[in-house]
């Protein structure tokens, strides 16, 4: 799975402006549907369950990459 500078380089794909660990996502342009399609590209595995209830707590790109980094597994 990506390291941390690959979440980064997966982010920016979706993202449609600049951002920091600190940028609220809408900020960044980044709505629901990117983040499933961020998780489904980061998932550890392909039958790996998306709570998609904790989609509702992510609030800047640095919630991102954590929520991301647990749903690989911590390999990020």
């Amino acid at each position: 799975m990506p390291v941390s500078a690959d979440l980064d380089a997966a982010i920016a794909r979706y993202a449609t402006e600049g951002f920091t660990d600190a940028t609220p996502l809408l900020e960044a342009g980044i709505e629901s549907l990117s983040l499933l399609r961020l998780a489904v590209e980061i998932a550890a595995d392909d039958d790996a369950e998306i709570d998609a209830t904790r989609l509702v707590d992510l609030q800047t790109i640095g919630d991102l990459k954590a929520w991301l980094t647990d749903l690989a597994g911590g390999a990020c």
